[in-house]
């Protein structure tokens, strides 16, 4: 099967391009509440906590509309410190995906070396500073040096529909997931600079996170959603590891960012459908 890539220029709240069980991983890092410049009408923008999730509520639904039955749906996302308060998103959104339909698998911690490219707002990464200036009872704020990778099942996955050939062709190396994946804490830098264009997106992920979900949830040839694709990267990790992907982003000024990171050009491989005018980002 040849590999398709495909970018809406769109809302993710909608995903009338993506037909009902015809993806079989979703891989995406959700817009933070209240916390990065994702642009006016983006989910990220939203001031109001609850207003928040009712959006991201609908975002989460269509994930399960076109994921195929027995695949995974895994979220990145962390805790968000807003004007002093903490919101435990992550708690929220299990919630949320159970709701939508989705079975709870697995809570995977992605944790970031000594804090660097801490996200989730206010200084997430330099809290302890506080405590370093006034190292007195009452002052004592860590640093937030971990996310979550939450994972989703929809039904029960049917083990015989895997060909011998679909899994030679995707076989992983033990060792190497003995080394990276054996337990359900994960540990890598986080994306901090873009090497591509001096545009910049406010919250890459880093590559090692989508590529290790790729690897470990779907078949060569298969394909990948990323309803908040932002600066391209599970785009560009999908490609790279023969898979399809499907990718939803509403600032078109990124798309240059995207055929770039992702190593496309003009040849017209990448189908580009541009609605115009709604929609949100991350990633």
């Amino acid at each position: 099967m040849k590999s398709k890539y495909l970018v809406v220029i769109g809302d993710s709240r909608d995903m009338r391009e993506v037909a009902s069980d015809s993806v079989q991983l979703v891989v995406t890092s959700p817009p933070y509440f209240n916390v990065k410049d994702y642009g006016r009408e983006n989910i990220g923008s939203i001031n109001e906590f609850y207003d928040y999730l009712m959006e991201m509520q609908l975002v989460f639904n269509e994930c399960y509309r076109v994921l195929e039955k027995g695949r995974y749906c895994c979220i990145n996302v962390g805790d968000v410190i807003s004007e002093g308060e903490k919101y435990p998103i992550p708690a929220h959104f299990v919630i949320m995906l159970k709701r939508a339909g989705f079975d709870y698998r697995e809570d995977i911690i992605w944790r970031k070396p000594s804090g660097v490219g801490a996200r989730g707002g206010s200084g997430a990464g330099k809290r302890f500073g506080v405590f370093m200036q006034h190292p007195y009872p009452m002052y004592y704020f860590p640093n937030n040096i971990f996310e979550h990778i939450l994972v989703f099942r929809k039904g029960k996955f049917d083990y015989k529909k895997a060909s011998e050939e679909q899994k030679r062709r995707a076989k992983v190396d033990v060792e190497e997931a003995k080394r990276r994946w054996n337990s359900d804490v994960w540990e890598f830098h986080p994306e901090t600079r873009n090497q591509y264009s001096e545009l910049t997106h406010p919250a890459m992920f880093p590559e090692e996170l989508p590529e290790g979900l790729i690897r470990l949830y779907a078949f060569k040839g298969e394909t990948v959603l990323d309803p908040f694709l932002g600066s391209g990267t599970t785009l560009e990790v999908a490609r790279n590891l023969e898979r399809s992907c499907i990718g939803y982003e509403i600032n078109p000024a990124y798309l240059p960012l995207i055929r770039r990171k992702a190593g496309f050009d003009e040849s017209g491989e990448l189908e580009i459908v541009n609605r115009g005018g709604d929609g949100n980002d991350r990633g």
